[in-house]
């Protein structure tokens, strides 16, 4: 069966052997390129790029494979119970599950790979479109090259999002629907109304795209044929399209009808969203949106220059192919109208159109291939464009993509170590965002600002939790409606008062387990976690006693931090302390301090350095009334409890010169026999005192 091309350009030269492995091997240099790029920061567990949608659809895989929910009402517990809000039909999110449970990878690392395998499944549709063109098999690889080294495709085609998918599915509807009704052939009919539904369920702003030329396609066929018989052509035609578009409508309404049950979830519907996804005159024309869909295109999608460069020869030498090229740029705008906020605001909605504008650049390229121009001089600009563009990778995506991040901050590694896997986590001030819940792997009730000054509203999402646990309140900023929220915790057990702070969000949990959660709070570390306001830290008195070393909470060892060994026992007369105020850890070794250290056999030195405050020494005190000196002293411990002296020497700033001032260097050398340990001895000086010996050991290390 042959397919008629819609344009017949019948190619003014001879395609030479040699320009035919030309164009291959740039085709396989630009998909080694790609292979490369989408797999830095492979290991990484954030998602670069944005994230705020790539959370929602890893937040929505994430709990389908928890809980092995594979119903249509997929859940997105983002917003409360019931926890199903539908953006998209699951089936990105399904392959996902599948390819992590078959792979055994992460979901991060499977929603990658799916993205990815599309975005390869979609370049036969590209190289079997640009036939309808009369593109020569041996040029079509520099067009598919060219998609493979675009900066927004090696970025975004491994990005854990729906886009590629829908974007496979679309083209090759439009490859499909053409050649099935062109062609009379069942065969691609099917694959027509199979892409066709997978691109209307999956995304059909996507789909609605991809329907302007397959649409103008059809009404040109249907417009020839209206003296002929246009009746049967209309029949297939409308018959391509027909279950495609009844699988959306049902989605869509099915969605809507489940995002009602949730009253956070109504306002998302697609009335709801309506003026967000199609616009209004208002933002169709702003100014300012469209400013920033121009920065856009500029900065994000390719490699500018290269833009500028097909645009002139578009004007000039590439007129032979004027329409093709119109008609792609024409899609590639229609959306920007179409659609002006979403494609204001996200960046990554652009992969649905930059391949048009790739298309357009290509066959910017096709038509000087094939006019009189010098095919190394056709070569040349498309290895520029080529490099190009992957230069522009590297400088613009490559930093972001290649950082190894564990995903999330420390606000929500806290969360996830404070809270039980089955919790519910409130948060106010951070929109309907998926990010914190996502990376803590809780689920969560997201207030948007709009529905916190809603009493009722919020009463009812909470009265929804009715069987779930509140794990945690966090409050962002100071959102309005924060104490009204703050009271309606607490009487479903959250403590009124926050335990720790992040940033700017302060976090509240169950006042039952406030202390178990302090003590868990105080034994970890998280990142720019602090300890809130006028919460009294747990202390326990380790003064005048021995304690072992491995008895400490991890909070407590802190104190000993810059010491290296620690210690395996010690005695504090006051307890130990640590004092970092002045950019250097000092530990508190007022007398009488005793440190015991486990070490090996053979030769050590001890290093550190000593240091008192000038009030302990000063000039004009009588003696009776400052220090008289700390003795500091090394002694290797027997078995038996018997002590030897290994080194000693007496700080005493007031009658010796050289103790006076910051960090004087403490060093002892010495051997054991066999392993052991030694006691670091801090005492009171000749006269027996304690008066003033405010002494400060610093780093210790001990080779």
């Amino acid at each position: 069966m042959t397919f008629p091309a819609v344009m017949d350009h019948a190619s003014p030269r001879e395609i030479l052997r040699t320009e035919r492995w030309l164009a291959l091997v740039f085709f396989a240099a630009a998909l080694a390129f790609h292979f490369w790029g989408v797999q830095v920061g492979w290991q990484s567990k954030n998602l670069p790029g944005g994230e705020f949608r790539q959370a929602q659809t890893a937040i929505s895989s994430y709990w389908i494979r928890e809980d092995r929910d594979f119903s249509l009402a997929y859940p997105t517990p983002i917003l409360g119970k019931p926890w199903s809000v539908p953006m998209e039909f699951p089936l990105y999110q399904w392959t996902t599950v599948v390819v992590s449970d078959l792979t055994h990878w992460s979901l991060t690392k499977a929603g990658r790979a799916v993205s990815i395998g599309c975005f390869y499944l979609l370049l036969p549709a590209v190289f079997l479109l640009l036939r309808r063109w009369s593109v020569a098999p041996a040029r079509r690889w520099l067009i598919l090259a060219t998609l493979l080294t675009c900066p927004l495709y090696v970025f975004y085609s491994r990005a854990v999002l729906i886009e590629t998918m829908a974007l496979m599915f679309s083209v090759w509807f439009w490859v499909a629907y053409e050649r099935g009704v062109a062609g009379r052939s069942w065969v691609w009919l099917v694959v027509a109304m199979i892409a066709g539904s997978g691109a209307g369920l999956v995304k059909v702003t996507t789909f609605m795209l991809y329907l302007l030329p397959t649409g103008w396609w059809a009404v040109t066929r249907l417009w020839q044929a209206r003296l002929g018989d246009w009746q049967r052509e209309l029949a297939w035609l409308a018959g391509a399209v027909v279950v495609p578009f009844g699988v959306t409508i049902w989605w869509l309404n099915f969605a809507d009808a489940t995002k009602e049950l949730n009253v956070l979830g109504r306002e998302f519907t697609s009335s709801g969203l309506q003026d967000f996804n199609l616009g209004t005159n208002a933002t169709r024309f702003s100014v300012e949106m469209w400013m920033t869909k121009l920065r856009i295109i500029r900065e994000q999608l390719t490699w500018l220059p290269g833009l500028v460069v097909c645009a002139g020869l578009a004007l000039t030498i590439g007129r032979a192919r004027w329409r093709e090229i119109l008609t792609c740029l024409a899609s590639f705008a229609s959306v920007l109208l179409l659609f002006p906020v979403l494609y204001a605001h996200h960046e990554y909605y652009y992969v649905a159109n930059t391949l048009l504008l790739l298309l357009a650049m290509g066959l910017v390229l096709v038509a000087l291939a094939e006019s009189a121009v010098s095919r190394w001089l056709v070569y040349g600009i498309a290895a520029l464009l080529l490099c190009g563009q992957g230069w522009h990778y590297v400088g613009h995506y490559y930093p972001s993509q290649r950082a190894i991040s564990p995903g999330g901050d420390g606000l929500t590694r806290s969360l996830q170590a404070l809270t039980n896997p089955r919790d519910v986590v409130v948060v106010l001030g951070q929109d309907w965002n998926s990010m914190t819940p996502y990376y803590a792997q809780r689920r969560a009730v997201m207030l948007r600002d709009a529905v916190a000054r809603d009493p009722e509203k919020v009463e009812q999402a909470l009265a929804g939790l009715a069987g779930e646990t509140i794990g945690a309140l966090v409050l962002v900023g100071q959102p309005d409606g924060a104490q009204w929220l703050i009271d309606r915790a607490a009487a479903r057990g959250i403590d009124p008062q926050p335990l720790y702070v992040w940033r700017d969000a302060r976090v509240y949990l169950p006042r039952t387990r406030r202390e178990e959660l302090l003590n868990a709070l105080m034994e970890n570390h998280f990142h720019e976690v602090q300890i809130a306001p006028r919460v009294e830290i747990p202390k326990r008195d380790l003064s005048a006693r021995w304690f072992e070393m491995a008895s400490l909470r991890v909070w407590e060892k802190e104190n000993f931090g810059g010491m290296e060994p620690l210690p395996v026992r010690f005695f504090c007369r006051f307890g130990p302390s640590m004092d970092g105020s002045s950019g250097q850890r000092m530990f508190g070794a007022h007398p009488v301090t005793r440190l015991v250290f486990a070490l090996p056999a053979g030769a050590h030195t001890l290093r550190s350095a000593l240091q008192m405050r000038v009030e302990a020494y000063r000039l004009d005190l009588p003696d009776s009334e400052t220090t008289d000196g700390v003795e500091v002293s090394l002694f290797a411990l027997g078995a038996a409890g018997e002590k030897r002296l290994l080194a000693t020497r007496l700080f005493d700033p007031r009658h010796n010169r050289d103790d006076r001032g910051n960090l004087r260097p403490l060093e002892f050398s010495f051997t054991l026999e066999q392993a052991g340990e030694v006691e670091l001895y801090f005492g009171p000086g000749p006269a027996g005192r304690d008066t003033r010996d405010w002494i400060e050991l610093g780093p210790l290390t001990i080779d």
